[in-house]
């Protein structure tokens, strides 16, 4: 997974690309329906799909968090608010493969930017697991630990922001 930060005045962005042994359109699935992404995001649904629809973020003991979709563009791009923040999803047709960018931006005041950044780490590895083999990957057998000490030294969020 080619991974790229990046920062401004006003926050912080994440870009990953992955290449994923899968057409555009079983792809999209996994991104866009509410079947496909609690594959991979269990606590993800969706109400509507387009621009200007809805999809839910499920928190335990809490209410859930409202989201809006941005981008909606069928087997080709999904974007939607990311609390204070935007995720977008873009698929590429590559030579028999299929890539999938991820762009995020959080601004500055967002709490657990680095979380977050190791978090859809996590995701895009497991949609490409899924894609390719049917099954995601266990969260258990992540090493979100070192992955959030990587992101730290890239970042160095500490003394900057």
């Amino acid at each position: 997974m080619e991974v790229q930060y990046s920062k401004d005045g006003h926050g912080v962005y994440q870009t990953l690309k992955i290449n994923i042994d899968a057409d555009k359109e079983a792809i999209f699935k996994y991104l866009s329906t509410t079947e496909g992404i609690q594959q991979w995001f269990p606590q993800l649904s969706f109400e509507t799909r387009g621009v200007n629809g809805k999809i839910y973020f499920h928190l335990e003991k809490q209410d859930d968090l409202e989201m809006t979709i941005t981008y909606f563009k069928e087997n080709k791009t999904i974007g939607f608010t990311w609390d204070i923040g935007t995720v977008k999803f873009e698929l590429n047709n590559k030579v028999q493969q299929t890539e999938l960018t991820f762009i995020e931006y959080l601004p500055s005041e967002f709490p657990h930017i680095i979380l977050d950044f190791a978090g859809w780490q996590f995701h895009m590895e497991s949609i490409k697991s899924i894609a390719e083999t049917g099954k995601p990957i266990n969260s258990q057998d992540y090493d979100f630990d070192n992955k959030n000490e990587a992101i730290e030294a890239q970042l160095k969020l500490e003394n900057e922001m």
